[in-house]
Parts: structure tokens; sequence; C-alpha cells
């Protein structure tokens, strides 16, 4: 699976959980935007939509980048308030309006001056997916409503989209490799450095609605719609990445329950 520039975008922007297989979103999101502001500090938000719930992740990272991509904190971790969106079929503009409380407590902790260039996206997972399919007119109800409220708050909203499998098992992997510094870590001399690349680490992310599998195999991947390419600090990686939908916790205790 070859990734466009927007997906890339997007890429960076998302994690799995624990971190946020959208800060993987967000490390594409430093790659592939030019950064502009005077401050040395930049943000970005992400709205990890998920089917059990919402999570909002603020995060941050230094104007100057290591080898094109960007070190990346988080500053924030808030859980929205409710259901996943996924569950307002019968009220759609209560799924946007449940996004505020997060986004404020979000905001306070940016500078003013930096709130409409702060970068923010939402990605839907495995719940948005079924009820596309189940229902497509409800699903497009749902993000024309968190649109809507994302759109006019003070911020640069970069879109609410919804996530392929793979593309959700491609940020996964990147999130948990960041997290265990098997991408870049700062060594002892004061320098960051990348480990050897046989220290990355697979990924099985399990959700509420799918679970994604996803790691660098040791020959070549003969499906290319299992193949999830991208550059991080300066490499290149190619991983394998499938997702099972209907395969998530809550979607197989439904069928044994």
């Amino acid at each position: 699976m070859g990734l466009s520039q927007k997906e890339q975008v997007f890429l960076a922007l998302l994690g799995a959980s624990g971190v946020s297989g959208l800060m993987a979103l967000i490390l594409l999101l430093v790659e592939a935007t030019s950064v502009l502001l005077p401050t040395d500090i930049k943000f970005g938000i992400v709205f990890d939509a998920g089917s059990s719930h919402t999570s909002l992740f603020l995060y941050q990272w230094p104007a100057n980048k290591e080898n094109g991509t960007g070190v990346v904190s988080q500053a924030l971790a808030c859980q929205v308030e409710g259901p996943g969106i996924s569950s307002y079929t019968s009220n759609p503009a209560q799924a946007g309006e449940s996004l505020q409380g997060c986004l404020e407590e979000a905001l306070v902790l940016i500078p003013e001056a930096q709130h409409r260039k702060t970068p923010t996206f939402l990605g839907a997972t495995a719940g948005m997916r079924l009820l596309s399919r189940k229902n497509s007119s409800q699903a497009r109800d749902i993000f024309a409503a968190v649109t809507q409220v994302l759109g006019r708050s003070p911020v640069d909203f970069w879109g609410a989209e919804l996530l392929a499998g793979q593309a959700e098992g491609a940020f996964g992997w990147i999130t948990v490799n960041y997290g265990l510094g098997t991408l870049v870590k700062y060594s002892f001399t004061g320098e960051w450095i990348q480990p050897p690349e046989e220290m990355l680490v697979g990924a099985l992310d399990m959700g509420g609605a799918s679970t994604q599998i996803t790691f660098v195999p040791g020959g070549p991947i003969l499906d290319k719609s299992t193949q999830a390419d991208f550059r991080l600090y300066g490499s290149d990686y190619s991983v394998y990445t499938h997702s099972y939908l209907c395969f998530g916790r809550d979607q197989m205790l439904s069928r044994l329950l």
C-alpha cells in the first residue's frame, strides 16, 4: 500500500492505544509541512475516534527537525465524554458537540497566538468503517457534524477522515516503535541516533471493532495491498499490515455473549 502525501500527513497526526496511533500522523505531518511559525515549539491536535470512545491528543515538537522528521512529545491526553462517534446515529450533532470539552482543554495549553496555526485532525477507525458499510448516509451525517464543530474552532482544521484499516495498522506500528525508541533515540552523547533495524518490533493492535497486525517482513511483500511505505528520520520503511474488521474486542464479545 503506497501512501499518498495526504495519507502520509494523516499518518503522522494518529497512534495505537496508549500513546495514540495518531502520533504517527503527527510524525509525518512534521515531515510533510514546512515550519514557518516564529516560535521554537509547534503544536498539533489529533482526535482518535475509535469505536468505543474518542480521545484527543495534543503533541508538541521543536521547530528544528531530525533528518526531516520532528521529535514529538505528548502534552495532553483527554478522553472525550460519551461513546464513540459512530454511536450518535440518532443525533449526529451531538457527535460534534462532544468534542468541544477536550478541545478547550488543549487550547489552554497552546499560546493563543498559535491557535489558528495549530493543525488539527480527526481520524475515525473501525467503528465508523462498520457504520459506513451499514449506513453510509448516517456516517456522512456524523462526519458533517464533526466537521462543522471543528471547522468553526480557532484551529487550523485539516479535516475529519475515515482511516483505512491498513493505514490504522501502519500508524500503530510507527507509534509503538517510536515509543520504544527503535526509530530514533537520544544518546548519552547528546545526539539523536537511529538504532539498528533489527530492533524494530511488530505491532498487534486490538481495538473495539477491528484488529491490526503490522511488521517488517523478512522477504518481499507479494500482496501490494498489504504494503505500507513511508520515510521517517531519513530512513525508508516498508511494512506488511493487515486489518481484520469485526475482530476487535467489542465485536468478538457481541458474538460470544
